[in-house]
């Protein structure tokens, strides 16, 4: 290799400031700091922000010199001026750009900002930051009202209250544009209530559940308020108001212990089916400052109550101001079994005290719903040709019976079928077998001869069966079926039946018409069992 001098050598010239010529950086994204940074609204704006001048940060690059400008991309359009690099800007130093309020429309935009490089022009776009801008106001058109429960109805009391869990929670039906975060404001007349923030849970069920204690409600008063929510969006737009409840507060402590109402003592310690058909009476006995026009509510168990009924004048001050009568529909949609009963008193409208519990256990299931047919009831008898159902003729009555009972879908194994043949009863006639069951086939049941001779003849001896059940006091009752009955002692001539007429014959028992010709006498005698209006039909055989 060959040595040059130094005359020899090119000299190149050292350009200032041009070290990054290409900057080809990766610039990092501009940041917002009014802008929400989490997972569920990332760079949503809130109102409040988006009405005026909108700060953007970013910091000196590390490339940066002195002269280098950077300007605001707004939806990768470049606003706003362009700014210098000062000598005073060291890498990492913050920077600031400006969003003018007019460009903050509804929705979605991109947030940049470019820098060059004035020497050679070249300039390097940095990474997005993507803002919202939310100017809608949740809850169009219109909210639902607030969903409280039934106990609010006609005041809610202080024993009310209690039964709730002491306090009082009420749920806010989904709604137009409900998103997490959202706020729920309640107002109570014009008093602020509590407030929840929607979750994923009430995104879930599509519900917000809000709860007012009872010591925010002890605040309130008693006067009837209306009573609303308001949602606020996580951007801030407000919602218009709910539709509104008309709530009145009653948490005064009132009588509870009012002499408790007095079953009618015939029912015993249980009411059945056939008791509470007939009606149950109910005595309201004379309670503490009882007025004339009182209105008395009974509830026949805790949620089954009747329509009150106005205390007459002139009986408020009677030991007994008031004696219901209990239909059976009221006894039967209320709770089988132990059964709490007491009453209410309201004046005016307004609730003035609650009695004591009486108690009573009631019954009035029946075995099965489908009603029973008539009992259909034959004769034995092969010697009369009478077949005629429900007749027991007097051949017939000489012998067993039987009877026919259509197949119910009810029955059940060991189910007993007790059979009422006018005064007399069969208890146990016949116990429902697991083959009957199996079969389902309608039921020959025979029927005690010695029965039917108990109750003796009649021309509609009333008969029907009942089906009771082990562990039911019900029984179901058949239609009742006459029959009629006839015996041979009844009949004329009685049991030995009827003695043949005589003739006046002649000397040698000769009966015919030269012996005579006069025609002849026939005598009947008397017989057992005759009466007046029996016709008497003669028949002559001769030979």
């Amino acid at each position: 290799m060959k040595n040059c001098s130094n005359n020899y050598l090119p000299t190149p010239v050292s350009v200032s400031g041009n070290r990054h010529r290409n900057l080809n950086l990766v610039l990092t994204a501009p940041d917002i700091a009014v802008a929400f940074h989490d997972q569920d609204t990332p760079g949503l704006i809130p109102v409040a922000d988006a009405s005026q001048t909108l700060t953007v940060d970013l910091v000196v690059w590390p490339a940066a010199l002195p002269g280098y400008t950077y300007q605001l991309l707004f939806n990768s359009i470049a606003t706003g001026p362009r700014k210098l690099i000062l000598p005073s800007h060291a890498p990492g130093a913050p920077l600031h750009l400006e969003i003018p309020a007019e460009l903050l429309l509804e929705g979605f935009h991109d947030v940049a900002y470019v820098v060059v490089n004035p020497i050679n022009q070249v300039e390097q776009k940095s990474e997005i930051f993507r803002i919202q801008i939310d100017r809608t106001a949740p809850g169009a058109p219109e909210l639902a009202a607030i969903q409280f429960p039934a106990e609010i109805q006609n005041g809610l009391t202080a024993a009310e209250l209690d039964q709730l869990g002491g306090q009082l929670d009420v749920q806010i039906a989904g709604y137009t544009g409900m998103a997490k975060h959202d706020r729920i404001l309640t107002r109570w007349g014009d008093i602020v209530g509590p407030t929840a923030v929607v979750n994923e849970t009430d995104m879930g069920l599509d519900k917000v559940s809000v709860t007012f204690t009872r010591a925010f409600l002890q605040t309130l008063g008693e006067e009837e308020k209306q009573v609303c929510y308001q949602v606020i969006d996580r951007a801030g737009n407000p919602s218009i108001l709910s539709n509104t409840v008309a709530v009145k507060l009653r948490l005064k402590d009132l009588p509870s212990d009012y002499p408790a109402p007095v079953i009618d003592q015939a029912v015993g310690d249980l009411i059945d089916y056939l008791e509470a058909q007939a009606g149950v009476l109910v005595d309201i006995p004379h309670y503490p400052g009882a007025a004339a026009l009182d209105s008395i509510q009974l509830f026949w168990g805790t949620n089954n109550p009747l329509t009150p009924v106005f205390v007459a004048p002139g009986d408020e001050n009677e030991a007994v101001i008031l004696t219901l009568k209990l239909p059976f529909e009221a006894i039967a949609q209320g709770p089988q079994g132990d059964a709490a009963v007491h009453y209410e008193v309201s004046r005016n409208g307004e609730l003035t005290g609650t009695s004591l519990d009486t108690h009573i256990d009631v019954f009035t299931t029946l075995p099965f719903p489908t009603p029973l047919s008539n009992l259909t009831v034959q004769g034995t008898s092969v010697q009369n040709p009478n077949t005629q159902d429900n007749f027991i003729d007097e051949d017939d009555y000489e012998l067993n019976g039987r009877g026919v009972v259509l197949w119910n879908t009810g029955f059940e194994i060991n189910d007993d079928l007790n059979l009422y043949w006018g005064n007399q009863v069969k208890t146990q006639w016949y116990q429902i077998r697991s083959s009957d069951v199996a079969a389902t086939r309608d039921l020959i049941i025979p029927i005690d001869n010695e029965l039917m001779k108990l109750q003796g003849t009649g021309e509609a001896i009333p008969v029907y069966f009942t089906v009771t059940r082990t562990g039911n006091p019900n029984s179901m009752t058949s239609p009742t079926q006459p029959v009629t009955v006839r015996s041979r002692e009844e009949q004329p001539g009685g049991e030995n039946g009827l003695t043949g007429p005589t003739f006046n014959l002649t000397s040698n028992g000769v009966l015919g018409p030269n012996e005579n010709p006069d025609g002849a006498d026939v005598k009947v005698s008397p017989y057992v069992n005759i009466a007046e209006g029996q016709k008497i039909t003669f028949t002559f055989k001769g030979f």
